[in-house]
């Protein structure tokens, strides 16, 4: 089952609509969003579409059924399993983790307790992201030479393929297609890296705060490599800690088109733990690195593998 249908299965009221769209919108679709008041609407690399009578189309249509409040609190409790209370963490932290593989981004009203997100109240919007697979995508950053024992930070903005970048380099490593097979800890602290297999040598752990996972990652299960998603400023301190314990971390960062001129990422640099710099052209070109810093930074230009 593709994964956009795995997901639509999660969304009753819209299910049969979902599963209906021709297979080049369900190809393409990167998200599902579900906004009070507005059509639904799925976004992929084409652009918008909004739903209608089991098709869609690129604008919403005058007296196109928009969805009621009351319908996305439904969904949302669904989402939850009727208990909001066993999702609150995740709530806390602005999603609901649906199955393994669908992870639906929640938007609302903060709760503030001090300066702390406690919770979310007065849903607004809900958007199930759409995970994808791409084995190989990772190829040729192990052609360029990388040496991914040494450490390297992926970065790009949103949607640039930085995770399913991530999930191929993993599986390369774990299954020693570059070379020796490598022992991998994943921190899947979001349920989004192990969805997919990969490999014989990666050990994934999920649910897990990256702090913690780190520490438990070297406590017990002997990695040559950490991999991890989305480092935040918190997470410093860990990342310092294992590189020097002597493992290679693998982590992707939010950024733009020029990393360094993000405080998060020069920190993150500046650590040691990192010897390879992997930027990405964007979400127009999921996957795509635009150029590659190694050692002492002297960047590399990489040519377009596609037609843009």
């Amino acid at each position: 089952m593709r994964a956009f249908d795995r997901i639509a299965s999660h969304i009753p009221l819209y299910k049969d609509e979902l599963l209906a769209l021709p297979d080049r919108v369900k190809a393409q679709a990167r998200d599902i969003r579900f906004k009070a008041g507005y059509p639904i609407t799925v976004c992929g690399m084409e652009g918008i579409f909004f739903l209608k009578n089991r098709g869609v189309t690129r604008a919403p249509a005058p007296g196109q059924p928009a969805l009621s409040a009351p319908e996305l609190q439904e969904l949302f409790m669904h989402i939850c399993g009727q208990s909001v209370f066993s999702h609150e963490e995740e709530i806390r932290q602005g999603y609901v983790q649906v199955d393994s593989l669908c992870r639906a981004g929640i938007c609302g009203t903060a709760v503030l307790e001090g300066d702390r997100v406690k919770s979310l109240r007065d849903i607004t919007s809900i958007v199930f992201r759409i995970p994808r697979d791409s084995p190989g995508c990772g190829d040729r950053l192990f052609l360029s030479g990388i040496d991914f024992t040494k450490g390297a930070l992926i970065a790009g903005e949103p949607g640039s393929g930085k995770t399913t970048l991530l999930r191929d380099i993993a599986r390369s490593l774990s299954m020693g297609r570059f070379g020796p097979g490598r022992r991998i800890a994943v921190l899947d602290s979001r349920g989004e890296l192990g969805e997919f297999d990969l490999g014989p040598c990666a050990d994934v752990l999920r649910s897990c705060p990256k702090g913690p996972g780190f520490e438990m990652a070297l406590r017990s299960l002997s990695p040559e490599i950490i991999l991890c998603d989305e480092l935040a400023p918190g997470d410093m301190e860990a990342v310092e800690s294992a590189a020097q314990a002597g493992v290679g971390i693998i982590a992707t960062v939010h950024s733009g088109s020029d990393p360094r001129s993000r405080p998060l990422c020069r920190d993150l640099l500046s650590t040691g733990a990192f010897s390879a710099l992997i930027a990405l052209r964007g979400r127009e070109f999921p996957c795509e690195p635009a150029f590659i810093e190694q050692g002492a930074g002297e960047a590399s230009r990489l040519p377009e593998s596609r037609a843009g």
